[in-house]
């Protein structure tokens, strides 16, 4: 097979399963954000923070992007589409504050309601990548109820798919999205001066500071709900 016919193979390849899992990848990535979403809430609960501090986003990723990663992976043979991009479906859970980053973190490997690769774990906020890209990534495993045709009888089997969850702060994902198209537009132009890096790395940097001192006001807020708490009595479900 030249590479003309291995690329027009692939390419048809992720065609046609987009085509046929489309829906069901939309439909397992709301539920993914469903699930995120009741682990935020216990979480803000319990430590006695605002529903808002944690927000929580989730995207399939498209054709066109998965073609494109393909590419730039020089078009490598595949049968699921996964085994190329492990991020088919993915999620952020984006928190005000750089100490809720880490306790998320361990809400959603205590949870049952899936199953982290703890050995997926990858942590840019410790270890920064060298333009400053700042987040905690981990895979997890979704159970989800699958629709299968077998012989024009249509029955509902267990599966699961493999997701990607980011975590980060608010400052961190805003550096993120104002950066990444530039970031990767520079790279496919052949943009590869050290200097542009460490100007991004500079601004990482200086809103990584914010995020530190940001974690004063956490301190003080969840002080003046202590102090409401024990003046009016107020349960977490009002407090809600």
């Amino acid at each position: 097979m030249t590479d003309k016919e291995r690329k027009e193979f692939l390419t048809n390849r992720a065609i046609r399963f987009f085509d046929r899992y489309g829906d069901e990848l939309g439909s397992i990535s709301k539920m993914l954000e469903i699930k995120l979403s009741q682990l935020a809430l216990a979480y803000t609960i319990q430590n006695k923070l605002p529903k808002e501090s944690v927000r929580i986003t989730s995207r399939v990723k498209t054709l066109k992007s998965f073609l494109k990663k393909l590419e730039r992976k020089d078009w490598p043979e595949y049968y699921y589409p996964t085994e190329i991009a492990y991020d088919l479906i993915g999620t952020r859970v984006i928190c005000w504050f750089l100490d809720d980053v880490y306790g998320l973190l361990q809400y959603i490997k205590e949870s049952k309601q899936f199953r982290v690769k703890h050995d997926s774990i990858r942590d840019y906020i410790k270890n920064p990548k060298p333009s400053g890209y700042r987040s905690v990534h981990l895979l997890a495993d979704v159970p989800y109820d699958k629709i299968k045709n077998e012989n024009g009888v249509l029955d509902v089997k267990d599966d699961h798919m493999l997701c990607e969850i980011q975590i980060r702060t608010k400052l961190q994902d805003a550096w993120g999205d104002l950066t990444h198209e530039f970031h990767y537009k520079a790279k496919d132009m052949g943009l590869e001066e050290q200097n542009y890096d460490k100007m991004l790395s500079q601004g990482a940097k200086r809103l990584s500071n914010e995020d530190e001192s940001f974690i004063i006001i956490r301190e003080m807020y969840q002080k003046l709900i202590e102090d409401k708490v024990g003046r009016e009595g107020f349960t977490d479900s009002e407090k809600l």
